[in-house]
Parts: structure tokens; sequence; C-alpha cells
């Protein structure tokens, strides 16, 4: 196994913007993102061998996320936003972030972690990895997943459009 130290400053951002865009509890977050590097580091003591490190990562953060949701019984409604607090941002600037947040909260969860990989700047090769969809699916599946997004924020937030 490659060095853990370097995999973990390597994809810990990544993951905790994952996490923190599927779950929006911060000090949950830091606890999934924990346990998946240490499901990482135990992997690695054993024979199974990880071809790619940023692809599992993804995955396992996604799944624990999902188990979190569902400990919580949060799916349908997520009330926080990922808080990137700067002192220059305007009020409405929050408002159109938790408008954004409140549609991704409204997909599926599968539809939810394929928009986030989106907006992380993954291609569709590395999208269809990680979350086992065919990659002939992922760009139709995605624009579904934009497109309901984009439905949902005009009927909730029509005046804005």
């Amino acid at each position: 196994m490659k060095s853990f130290e370097k995999i973990y400053e390597q994809n810990y951002p990544m993951m905790y913007r994952v996490a923190v865009k599927m779950i929006g509890d911060k000090d949950a977050v830091r606890d999934i993102v924990q346990e998946v590097f240490v499901c990482l580091y135990e992997k690695g003591k054993g024979t199974d061998e990880i071809n790619n490190y940023s692809a599992w990562l993804y995955k396992a953060t996604y799944f624990k996320s999902i188990d979190y949701l569902k400990a919580n019984k949060r799916f349908s409604k997520l009330e926080t936003i990922e808080d990137r607090t700067c002192q220059e941002e305007s009020y409405e600037q929050k408002e159109v972030k938790k408008m954004i947040q409140n549609a991704l909260n409204k997909l599926d969860p599968k539809n939810r972690f394929l928009v986030v990989l989106y907006s992380e700047g993954l291609s569709y090769k590395e999208m269809a990895e990680i979350t086992e969809i065919n990659f002939a699916s992922v760009g139709k599946t995605l624009s579904r997943a934009l497109k309901k997004m984009e439905k949902e924020l005009k009927t909730e937030y029509y005046e804005l459009f």
C-alpha cells in the first residue's frame, strides 16, 4: 500500500467536501471520513490490493454517508448546507447556496452523489467507476438529475428566474 499518510493528505479534502454535500453535519462528516480512513488502513494490512485509492475512498465515503442518513432518517430534508464562511459573501450568495442545497436534498441519494461528484469536477469515466453506473449511462443519469434540480429551483424559487 502506498504511504498511508500521503493518501490521507491527498484525499481528505475531497472526502470531506463530498460528505458535507451529502449530509451537511460537519461533526458527523469528520467521523465518517475518519471511519473510512480506518477501513482503508485495516484493508491495507490484509492481502486486498486497491488499484485506485481515490475511487475506493469516494465509494466508501458515499456508503458511510448513506449509512449515516439511514440511521438518522434524513433523506428527505437536510437542513444544513456547506458552511464556507467568507467575510465578503453576501446574503444573496448565501441564499442561492441554500436554495441549491435544498434542491440537491430532494434528489434520491444515488443521484445526489452523482451530482456531488460532478460538482467535484470528476470525469464521466471516474463517476462511472465510483458509482458503478454503466459509463454510457452516466451522462443521461446526470442530465436527468440536473434537470430535476433545475425544475425544483424553478418551482420553489421562480421569482429568481
